[in-house]
């Protein structure tokens, strides 16, 4: 089992396999820092596509001979083009996994949307889903969604849980404990996702989820705290143990995170989930471990 970014990186680089990785408009230094990050730790071929001036000017990336053979850049200055070249090497198979640069939500979200030649399977669900490395906390824990589903409907907190569940194994999590989270472990039907839990709850019994562990509503101290949720006296299977957090929303996924990481030191990867082949999207914002930490999470997932 995969307990930490750490271990995760010791993992990927004992494998000794680099997945090939597209980046659209690969021109801000914290992408370009993240890429020479996962290159040097034998993660990645990098393909760099972008304003070749502007890239070129990071002498760092180029100041290293043994690593050239896996930087490759493509000169395309236009944001949009470079963005389509970028999905259209992982569409083809020329590319593993396709990473964000520089490049606005939307451009990138349209490039992956598109029915003809974007990475999105008919049917399939896009969503956001990231793995947290807290200190406090002796294992990593994985949730949904932060990022891209504002208020989920049912059948999208079914894909999600379904796509963390899988992650998880990816990370050698053979019986994930997988937690509903609301502020309290009392369901509350004037609550609109109430429903969903509890419908969730009996797909759960039903086997839909397989050989896992799920309870909710339940809040952040019965999933993560073994002491505080004790003192509550609730019985749940997954007190104290959650590896699986599904929220009720994106704001409150979003703030869970960046607080952990501003006061908690904790660590953020994550990816885009439902797409043909994994997809790093990060906030321009996030740190360049954050950004190493998704390429990390990204070459597991392209694993078969």
């Amino acid at each position: 089992m995969i307990r930490s970014f750490q271990e995760l990186t010791r993992h990927l680089n004992h494998i000794s396999t680099r997945r090939r990785l597209a980046v659209a408009n690969a021109v801000d230094e914290h992408t370009l820092d993240a890429v020479l990050m996962a290159v040097k730790a034998g993660l990645v071929e990098a393909c760099l596509i972008g304003d070749v001036a502007v890239i070129e000017a990071s002498q760092h990336l180029f100041d290293d001979d043994s690593i050239m053979p896996y930087l490759h850049v493509t000169d395309i200055p236009d944001i949009q083009s470079a963005t389509t070249e970028a999905v259209r090497m992982v569409k083809q198979g020329e590319a593993d996994i396709l990473m964000k640069g520089l490049v606005n939500t939307d451009v990138i979200l349209r490039a992956i949307l598109d029915k003809q030649n974007g990475l999105l399977p008919p049917g399939q669900v896009l969503t956001y889903n990231a793995a947290l490395d807290i200190p406090a906390y002796g294992k990593l824990v994985f949730f949904s969604d932060p990022a891209v589903i504002p208020s989920p409907t049912l059948e999208q907190r079914t894909a999600m849980i379904k796509y963390a569940i899988r992650t998880a194994g990816k990370f050698g999590v053979e019986k994930p404990k997988v937690a509903l989270i609301h502020a309290t472990e009392k369901a509350n039907p004037k609550i609109h996702y109430m429903q969903d839990y509890l419908d969730i709850m009996d797909r759960w019994r039903m086997g839909e989820f397989g050989d896992v562990i799920m309870d909710g509503p339940i809040d952040i101290f019965l999933a993560l705290d073994r002491e505080r949720g004790s003192i509550k006296n609730v019985p749940t299977p997954v007190l104290g143990d959650a590896d699986i957090l599904i929220f009720p929303n994106f704001e409150s996924a979003n703030a869970f995170y960046k607080g952990l990481m501003i006061f908690g030191g904790a660590e953020m990867g994550g990816i885009l989930q439902g797409t043909e082949k994994p997809v790093v999207m990060t906030s321009r914002s996030e740190s360049i471990r954050s950004k190493f930490y998704s390429i990390a999470i990204a070459c597991i997932e392209a694993q078969n």
